[in-house]
């Protein structure tokens, strides 16, 4: 039978359970009844074997949910509240300065509804009056929560109609959101957690800004040095690195966390007044999207009648990089071969407005690589 043992949970599996079963029926009714499998005493036992293994397969389920390694879903999330962490949810996509256009002083109310070339809705964050030349800018949020890209310069249609209100465009590429977080991310997340309780430590200080709503990543560049180091750093300084999340909150954190003394690098300035009233300076920085293109040459495979161009852009799109992190040619052939119906024959990569080739694309500590729809040209050989 199974067993808690210092090696953990041990179970029996379902032919040794049958082994078990004959020989003790063996041992009340004799050595020579009939167990094969479609006897009547057979039968009985392969039931009774097949509920132990049933019931023994459960529990130690349940103890491999207990473990975070092994845990998910709602079980990593009761894992996790041990350390004060909750699964992050998914964030809306931003249309930041969105180009409205129609007649002086309209007001286009917070809530009206427009659509992208993909068919996907946005709704006006705020009431928005048009200027006396006819336009105003305006903050666009996806209906609905998740990562919608969309580059600049898109037409969007008006699905809100009035009187007054003829045009919007996008006027940069969107702020694009978040799908909810996996396990895998949530297990990271709470694997580095137990540096939360460290003071001014780069780990502890890492840990406090991911908890900040809506910061997605953050990085420490830490120069100990008595000289700039590689990365631009100044000699003993940090350089913080945020996506994500408010100015003032990662002002904050950065502050209660470092070390005295400590120099701070960064574009970004935001000033906080400490215990005594002083005002202190804060710096940290902001990563620089970096745009990258894609020309993929792919031909059919006999079975299949079509290939979904579209499908491929999504699936790159989609794809996820880090801060600092460079974008591995190899490594994108893994989400385009998830959809089916073709093979890659040509791939080649690169900053966009550059020449394509089949290399990695190597990205700065604080930068960060995406791929938009528009940048990607799919040829069906």
């Amino acid at each position: 039978m199974a067993q808690l043992t210092e090696q953990g949970f041990i179970i029996e599996r379902l032919d040794a359970n049958l082994a078990q079963l004959d020989a003790g029926f063996r041992a009340i009714y004799g050595a020579d009844i009939n167990t094969e499998p479609d006897s009547p005493d057979g039968q009985l036992i392969g039931l009774i074997a097949q509920i132990k293994t049933d019931l023994e397969e459960l529990a130690e389920s349940i103890y491999k949910a207990l473990d975070p390694e092994a845990a998910s879903g709602v079980w990593l999330e009761q894992r996790v509240a041990y350390a004060g962490l909750t699964r992050r949810q998914a964030r809306y996509s931003y249309l930041r300065h969105t180009v409205l256009t129609g007649t002086p002083s309209t007001l286009i109310p917070a809530g009206a509804v427009l659509t992208d070339p993909h068919h996907r809705r946005w709704v006006v964050v705020a009431n928005t009056t048009l200027n006396e030349n006819g336009s105003a800018h305006a903050d666009l949020r996806s209906e609905t929560l998740g990562a919608f890209p969309l580059p600049a310069h898109t037409e969007l249609t008006l699905e809100t109609l009035f009187l007054g209100w003829r045009s919007a465009q996008s006027s940069q590429a969107a702020e694009v959101g978040e799908e909810e977080e996996t396990d895998a991310e949530l297990r990271r997340r709470f694997f580095i957690s137990r540096a939360k309780a460290a003071q001014n430590s780069v780990d502890g200080m890492i840990v406090k800004l991911l908890q900040l709503a809506d910061v997605r990543q953050a990085v420490c560049l830490e120069n100990d040095s008595n000289r700039t180091d590689a990365n631009d750093v100044p000699a003993h300084s940090l350089n913080i690195i945020v996506e994500g999340g408010s100015d003032a909150e990662i002002a904050q954190v950065i502050f209660e966390n470092k070390t005295a003394g400590t120099g701070l690098r960064g574009a970004v300035q935001t000033h906080i007044l400490d215990n005594t009233g002083m005002t202190r300076s804060i710096r940290f920085d902001r990563p620089a999207v970096v745009d990258c293109a894609a020309y993929l040459e792919v031909r059919r495979n006999a079975h299949f009648t079509a290939v979904d161009v579209e499908a491929i852009k999504a699936t790159l799109t989609r794809t996820a990089f880090s801060m600092g992190e460079t974008v591995l040619l190899s490594r994108l052939y893994s989400p385009i071969n998830t959809v089916q119906g073709f093979w890659v024959e040509t791939l080649n990569i690169g900053r966009r407005g550059t020449p394509l080739a089949a290399s990695n694309i190597e990205i700065g500590v604080r930068e960060m690589a995406r791929f938009a729809a528009n940048d990607i040209e799919v040829v069906v050989l």
